[in-house]
């Protein structure tokens, strides 16, 4: 027996609201991607980077801040980086590398999560090919795995240069905590000739350069010392006993090159051959509060045949 279609005004009434919405939505989005598409004008006659991770973390960080209600804050966020893929990245023929290696498959993920589905990305088989589109101009960005602790060749090892538009760290993926997994078992970070700049609440990488064995818990103790706050350490595996060694220091805070925090572990660490690279960072992103669930009392009944 068909069931009969429910009617109810109220039910109607409802639905047109929702309706308006959705049309005063789709013309506030029309003219928000008309005016970014001037922003992006304007960046490129005054020579103005066009992606801006800092720019874009106190965007977010704005609007979780004013946020209220059932929606959750993780579906704002996507639905905003949706709008920034498709308008101001998508417009600018900007592209992605995507370094999905053995064991790493979900960098995919992560970075259709960032760069929204519009954006054009390929996968690549490493992280040093990925590295070199950057570096030979052939895409914008390229998502790397998190560095990992005693590799043979870690990318980060070659970010280091003398370039005057060298490549550097310029976001952590995912972009967004679940505050349910505030260490999510997978990372990955976003590299560009771009500078790493000032977001307000960010965390920076150091490269160290030592002549000589310099253990991980000296590096640690000698960065407190120095008025900064150790978050994580990897290091070169060196198989060669002639071989210098390296080690990424990841520090809470915003650290460039000749920052007198980076000087003072310099003179710390001793040894006139020892080096200190800044090779850039992210902006710390934002842990996303609980999902509001409606309570069960609060749900009306479904309407019967």
């Amino acid at each position: 027996m068909a069931h009969k279609p429910y009617k109810s005004k109220d039910l109607d009434a409802i639905r047109q609201k929702i309706d308006e919405l959705d049309t005063r939505i789709h013309d506030t989005l029309k003219e928000r991607a008309e005016l970014v598409l001037k922003i992006g004008e304007e960046k490129r006659k005054n020579n103005i980077e066009i992606v801006q991770p800092a720019r874009e973390a106190q965007m977010i960080r704005r609007l979780l801040s004013k946020h209220k209600g059932v929606l959750p804050e993780m579906a704002v966020v996507r639905i905003w980086r949706e709008l920034v893929g498709a308008v101001s990245l998508l417009q600018t023929g900007l592209k992605v590398a995507v370094a999905e290696i053995d064991g790493h498959p979900e960098n995919w993920d992560l970075a259709k999560d960032y760069f929204g589905s519009c954006l054009p990305m390929q996968r690549v088989p490493t992280a040093l090919s990925a590295i070199g589109l950057v570096r030979e101009a052939k895409v914008n960005f390229a998502v790397l795995p998190w560095p990992e602790d005693q590799e043979d060749q870690p990318w980060w090892d070659y970010l280091a240069s003398d370039s005057e538009t060298p490549i550097q760290i310029i976001v952590r993926l995912p972009h967004g905590d679940d505050p349910n997994e505030l260490n999510p078992s997978y990372r990955a970070l976003v590299v560009a000739k771009a500078g790493f700049e000032e977001s307000g609440d960010d965390n920076s990488f150091l490269m160290i350069d030592c002549e000589e064995s310099v253990s991980r818990a000296r590096i640690a103790a000698k960065a407190e010392e120095a008025g900064l706050k150790p978050l994580s350490i990897s290091t070169k595996h060196a198989s060669d006993a002639d071989q210098d060694h390296k080690h990424l220091l990841e520090v809470g805070g915003y650290m460039v090159q000749g920052d007198k925090k980076v000087k003072a572990l310099l003179k710390l660490l001793g040894e006139e051959e020892n080096k200190i690279t800044c090779i850039g960072g992210y902006p710390v992103p934002s842990t996303y509060s609980k999902t509001i669930i409606a309570r069960e009392d609060t749900i009306p009944n479904a309407p019967k045949a």
